[in-house]
């Protein structure tokens, strides 16, 4: 029995201490501190979906785990998941039923946030938080929203002045006026302005040159362009433009319907004359017969 005991003990202090080491393994785990990274920036185009990466180091399972991602405020955030589900009830209007946080991987510490059809105000710097019951990190990314906007119009709108136009940007535009031969040519007015979907308008003008062809190229901080080039007659006349026929054709229109009315107004009043004059001479020669009727 010594002998077997002797043998059993010492296997019984193996197991125990490898039972120790396990639970202390497990323990520290919970406890242990974790660094969460993302990217710099994410580009996406308007109106597309977007992954904005996040992820935890080293590689642990987070599904009890609270991950929250932020936009500008903590008061109300873009996606919270919390108690090993996802909690939309202060998430901030403008995403609600737009993002979804992928958890295919959330075991291995990977979390990206998917936000769908994305607009030009959701554009800004992003923060995914992670708290554990013993630590909390962060990370940030930013979101660049882009869209190439219209291919920009040149209009002449007087003999000495050329337009150029063009709508729907993200980020702001900028527009720079080019000669035949390369050259900037310095703007006389500029001016930028949002619409009802935070995009960009961007007009501007030059005094009309002496070169036979001008270019007007619109682009923005990404790196996106749009041109366009147009060749300038100068035949000594005034162009016209689309606006300048278009008021010509309603002028027009209003002097014929007011000549029309006029000749109406005539023409009543000219038939109006007639029956007057008219019944004046049948009750005048009414009048004549009566006497002669009374005199014979």
């Amino acid at each position: 029995m010594k002998r077997y005991a002797g043998h059993f003990y010492p296997r019984l202090g193996k197991v125990t201490v490898a039972l120790f080491i396990l639970c202390s393994m497990s323990e520290g785990s919970r406890s242990v501190r974790f660094q969460v990274s993302s990217t710099p920036s994410v580009s996406v185009a308007l109106g597309s979906d977007v992954l904005l990466p996040c992820r935890m180091t080293p590689e642990m399972n987070a599904e009890k785990m609270e991950i929250c991602w932020f936009k500008t405020i903590f008061e109300h955030y873009v996606h919270l998941y919390i108690n090993g589900k996802d909690d939309y009830t202060a998430q901030m209007p403008q995403f609600a039923n737009r993002t979804e946080l992928l958890k295919e991987n959330i075991t291995r510490g990977i979390f990206p946030l998917m936000i769908r059809n994305v607009t030009a105000q959701d554009s800004g710097i992003y923060d995914c938080f992670v708290e554990s019951t013993k630590h909390h990190n962060s990370a940030a990314v930013e979101l660049l929203v882009n869209a190439v906007g219209s291919l920009p119009v040149i209009s002449t709108i007087a003999d000495d002045t050329v337009f150029c136009e063009s709508h729907g940007w993200y980020p702001e535009p900028y527009l720079i006026w080019t000669d035949n031969e390369g050259n900037k040519v310095i703007p006389a007015m500029e001016n930028t302005f949002r619409d009802e979907n935070n995009l960009y308008h961007i007009i501007s003008d030059i005094p009309k040159p002496t070169t036979s062809k001008i270019t007007c190229t619109v682009s923005n901080s990404l790196n996106q362009s749009k041109q366009s080039s147009r060749q300038i007659r100068d035949t000594g006349f005034p162009e016209t433009s689309h606006t300048s026929i278009i008021l010509i054709c309603i002028i027009s229109l209003c002097c014929c319907l007011v000549f029309a009315m006029a000749f109406f107004i005539r023409c009543k009043i000219y038939k109006r004359t007639r029956l007057f004059n008219h019944f004046y001479e049948m009750r005048h020669k009414k009048r004549t017969q009566e006497k002669e009727l009374l005199s014979s």
